[in-house]
């Protein structure tokens, strides 16, 4: 960390400070008088004695957090009470001096890795883009998550990022492994999970290690957490409340150290109610919720996202906009797919469109019936099919719906044909599709279709 900003009068605490920050070498600049407002110096980490600038405190630290609003402020008063009307978001720590006396390198070590947090995190995660206030409240509960332990529990439709934002909180780990639930067999779940020793079940030749292990000393991200069935829950809250794990046919356990987040795109306390999920286990992962709104919900983010899939689908050399038109096309639909289904319609756009200014026709929206913002239903003008001004929003969403209908039954039966014809072998047959694995299952999942009918 850079330079320290210490901005107190001469006195036996700042010395104390002084002292102790250069005996680390640390670099401290003084301010013994307050600066004016443009002459606030932007560093990475100001302490600042409440006591010494009891008149000015308000007005400075506003335009400290105004100025340079990454600034971590570490504030601290003999009697910090005395300062309520001092509002919490203009610092970052505050500390008695007494306190401060016992605990001020361990508060710094802290504010130091927030700040490292924030730098790894905007370096890697620029692709969380988006000005709407849902977008900006979720960045800020990333950055201050990205630094803590506990489990994370984030929930949202399908297609929101969920898996991005999992990557955020995860990215100060070397490791992060991805466990899709949805895509484990149920008889497999302990022995992927928790590893197994050898001769632990029939055709257990070898001693493996399960994902947690692997998972030793970074992060865990549990896709499709809903998923999970109970008797593996059971072992995941075992996990979370004592920080170990028993290999499937061992007798003794190991003590691993990882950070656990969980993701689903279902209601969990519906789930609960229903006696598909655990009441304690959903406590326990639930230390640091996270909602991701939908895509319909922050229509002003569209355009940003737009803008940052054209950045990266478009061709080297080719150079491609968004029209006025374009954009109002984007903005009036309603996204079930969310930002997965943004990203297909941009990416489809640039490729069977020359470069330039894209234009609602290059837009090939996946629906007979886009739904406006207002919740109204309106009819494609595009589609040569779509329903006459006099069909009602309920005809066609319901013809919508059998369109769908048709062509999942479509794919269903598609899949099922391919598995058959590589003798109910799924592995076979993602690869033939061109598939992984791990995909073509839940995808199975989510059609219904159960391997052992097959």
């Amino acid at each position: 960390m850079a330079t320290i900003n210490l901005f107190a009068k001469d006195n036996a605490t700042s010395s104390f400070i002084q002292d102790v920050l250069s005996s680390v070498d640390y670099p401290v600049d003084t301010f013994r008088e307050i600066p004016t407002a443009g002459a606030i110096p932007q560093v990475p980490l100001v302490i600042w004695d409440l006591d010494s600038f009891s008149t000015h405190n308000l007005q400075m630290l506003k335009a400290l957090r105004e100025k340079s609003p990454d600034t971590l402020i570490l504030v601290y008063a003999e009697y910090p009470e005395q300062f309520g009307e001092i509002s919490n978001k203009l610092y970052d720590s505050i500390l008695s001096v007494e306190s401060l006396k016992l605990h001020l390198m361990s508060q710094i070590a802290k504010l130091k890795d927030i700040h490292t947090a924030r730098q790894i995190f905007r370096e890697r995660m620029s692709h969380l883009v988006g000005k709407s206030q849902a977008m900006q409240q979720l960045r800020k509960t990333v950055e201050r998550a990205i630094v803590h332990t506990g489990p994370v529990l984030i929930e949202g439709e399908t297609g929101v990022g969920k898996e991005l934002i999992a990557r955020a909180v995860g990215c100060m780990y070397e490791k992060f492994i991805t466990v899709n639930c949805s895509a484990i067999p149920e008889n497999l779940f302990e022995s992927e999970l928790f590893g197994h020793t050898r001769g632990a079940f029939t055709g257990a030749q070898n001693e493996r290690i399960g994902l947690f292990e692997a998972a030793d000393g970074g992060a865990i991200f549990l896709d499709e957490i809903g998923d999970m069935p109970l008797h593996a829950q059971v072992k995941l809250l075992r996990v979370l409340q004592n920080k170990e794990i028993r290999p499937l046919g061992s007798n003794t356990t190991k003590h691993i150290d990882v950070r656990i987040i969980a993701a689903t795109n279902r209601n969990l306390q519906q789930e609960i109610a229903e006696k598909r999920f655990r009441e304690d286990l959903y406590y326990r992962l639930n230390v640091i919720p996270m909602q991701i709104s939908p895509l319909r919900d922050r229509k002003e983010d569209i355009e940003d996202l737009a803008n940052y899939f054209i950045q990266i689908y478009q061709g080297s050399g080719e150079k491609f906009t968004l029209s006025n038109a374009a954009l109002h096309k984007l903005q009036e639909y309603n996204w079930p797919g969310n930002i997965r289904e943004l990203e297909n319609v941009i990416q489809r756009a640039l490729c069977f469109t020359s470069a330039g200014a894209l234009q609602p026709e290059d837009l090939h929206i996946d629906t007979v019936s886009p739904v406006s913002s207002a919740g109204t239903t309106k009819p494609n003008s595009n589609n040569p099919h779509a329903s006459n001004s006099s069909d009602t929003p309920s005809e066609n969403i319901s013809a919508y719906e059998n369109f769908r209908q048709m062509q999942l039954a479509q794919e269903r039966d598609f899949l099922i044909k391919k598995i058959r014809e590589c003798n109910g072998s799924v592995r076979e047959a993602a690869q033939k599709l061109g598939l992984f694995r791990t995909a073509l299952y839940n995808r199975l999942n989510h059609l219904g279709v159960n391997i052992k009918d097959l």
